[in-house]
């Protein structure tokens, strides 16, 4: 069963280390968000706003059959001088039922609203079913163009969630549905910079999350989410308990997102065994306790619908790091490009795709050996992300991506300052799509009976010097900051462009937002955090 709130755990619970799965750039820590009321008197006004009703009044074709007695009973009055008394009675009555309906029309309105507050806080209600029946809820947001030369407003529409208080545009759940009935995801790394996003998602689409986080990169932390904060996937202890048969309040998961991993490039350079330890060693556990999961559910005999339910499948966020620094003829990349890593990051990396494809393996052959004992199989995505931005993108780490150490740089009238020549190639993708990607692998159906390994690449398939980012950015925030360059980074790649037709064909997976209109909403994002830090 769905449920749109639940408590956080004790936080006395053991603190160890685990992080949120990133692009070799990106970082997943910002500070705690402050999330207005559910029901601000503006949201629940939008709520019940008719979207096609633009011109402020007038009623649509479903009205109450009244409006148009009235309406008749005025024009008789008008055309039928000879008998004003009578028309004047006629046209009183026809006011009568004006108000009547209109009437009758608010309360069913208030009606209806109570109904969608007390199903779900975001509009939805539940049929019988179990499944989920979407009521039409849109928003209506201005956003002022950054440039002095355009003072048009651009609008856009937001759709309310299931549950959760991230209201997403069309293009931001595009191609997700909603969740089935009882369907759940445990979430490694939720806390994060990606992981927070991806968490907004699927409440969007009414799914039931639980986050495991060390809180060591991110505190994005969700009340609609149940939370193992902070837990560590390199302890088995740390990982959810098995559940059992009918145990209302035990977990039990249908999908695994695996993002929590150490995430720089530099970092790995100086401390090789903290990536083997997390990247390898705790995706390795990660996997075993699903291979477990269903084993143990499997061994509970026949369940009733209220029973633990198996885990179909898990994504993990792989990098492009694992590319290198490329043969330029092999650009733009391809899944089928070799392996060329540079660093500890990029080689824990390709390991753990190698422990995805193990694991599937191991499930095939186990069904294939004991046909009468099989186990249901889950299977794998790796996703590579290629530079990963967008807001909660912390700064202030030293391992953030280039994108919002520039941003920061610009707002706060500091230099922007490039390592190395500024001629390195980037594809910059926005979070947001990124998130997309993840859940839109997850919800991808097995085509066979056995699990399947598969791998994507998650890019835009249009790349940009880092000077011409540099540019943009000090266009965007109308910055005055001077650019300066100092002495490249050791592990750095020089040229990386990606080819997006995996991802396209594969699962159907195009990203949605441009480069500018991303960089539009961090800058934005920036400057409404650094107004909220002046204030405090």
């Amino acid at each position: 069963m769905l449920r749109a709130t639940r408590k956080l755990p004790s936080p006395n619970t053991a603190a160890v280390d685990s992080s949120t799965g990133d692009d070799d750039n990106d970082v997943e820590e910002v500070k705690d968000r402050k999330q207005p009321s559910l029901f601000s008197s503006n949201q629940t006004m939008n709520r019940y706003q008719n979207p096609t009703d633009n011109d402020g009044g007038n009623s649509s074709s479903s009205a109450p059959k009244s409006f148009e007695i009235g309406s008749s009973i005025e024009d008789t009055r008008s055309n039928n001088n000879s008998n004003s008394i009578m028309n004047f009675i006629q046209s009183k009555r026809g006011i009568v039922v004006i108000i009547a309906s209109f009437i009758l029309f608010l309360v069913a309105y208030s009606s209806s609203g109570e109904d969608l507050r007390s199903s779900s806080p975001a509009g939805l209600n539940t049929k019988g079913d179990g499944s989920l029946k979407k009521a039409h809820v849109f928003k209506q947001v201005s956003s002022k163009s950054t440039n002095n030369s355009n003072s048009n407003q651009s609008k856009e529409e937001l759709v309310s969630p299931i549950y959760g208080l991230a209201s997403l545009t069309p293009n931001e759940f595009r191609d997700i549905r909603t969740a089935k009935s009882n369907e759940s995801v445990l979430l490694t790394g939720g806390l994060g910079f990606i992981g927070s996003h991806v968490v907004d998602l699927l409440l969007h689409r009414g799914f039931s999350v639980t986050i495991l986080d060390d809180e060591s990169n991110g505190h994005n932390h969700n009340k609609y989410c149940t939370e193992m904060v902070p837990n560590d996937i390199t302890i088995v202890g740390n990982l959810p308990k098995f559940p059992s048969e009918g145990g209302e309040k035990e977990m039990h998961f249908t999908h695994v997102i695996h993002l929590a991993a150490a995430i720089s490039v530099a970092e790995s350079m100086n401390d090789p065994d903290k990536y083997e330890r997390i990247n390898y060693g705790g995706s390795e556990k990660v996997l075993d306790w699903i291979r477990e999961y269903n084993q143990h559910v499997s061994s509970l005999g026949d369940y009733n619908q209220s029973a633990p339910t198996f885990i179909h499948k898990v994504v993990a966020a792989s990098s492009a790091a694992i590319y290198g620094d490329p043969d330029p003829a092999l650009l733009p990349l391809q899944e089928t490009a070799p392996y060329g890593g540079l660093s500890p990051y990029a080689d824990t990396k390709f390991r753990m795709e190698g422990l995805m494809r193990e694991f599937v393996k191991k499930q095939n052959d186990h069904n294939h050996e004991n046909a009468a004992s099989s186990i249901p199989s889950a299977s794998a995505t790796a996703l590579r992300f290629f530079n990963v931005y967008g807001p909660r993108q912390d700064p202030k780490n030293p391992y953030s991506g280039v994108l919002s150490l520039f941003l920061d740089a610009a707002v706060n009238g500091k230099d922007i300052t490039i390592l190395g020549d500024g001629l390195m190639t980037r594809d910059f993708v926005y979070v947001k799509d990124v998130a997309r990607a993840i859940v839109m692998a997850l919800l991808q159906e097995k085509e066979a009976e056995d699990a399947s390994f598969s791998v994507y690449n998650v890019c835009t398939g249009k790349s940009i010097t880092i000077n011409t980012l540099a540019e943009q950015v000090k266009h965007s925030t109308e910055s005055s900051s001077n650019i300066t360059h100092l002495d490249p980074r050791d592990g750095d790649i020089r040229e990386s462009s990606c080819n997006p037709n995996g991802a396209k064909n594969g699962m159907g997976f195009i990203a949605a937002m441009s480069q500018e209109g991303g960089l539009k909403k961090t800058t934005d994002w920036f400057r409404s955090e650094r107004e909220l830090r002046l204030r405090r």
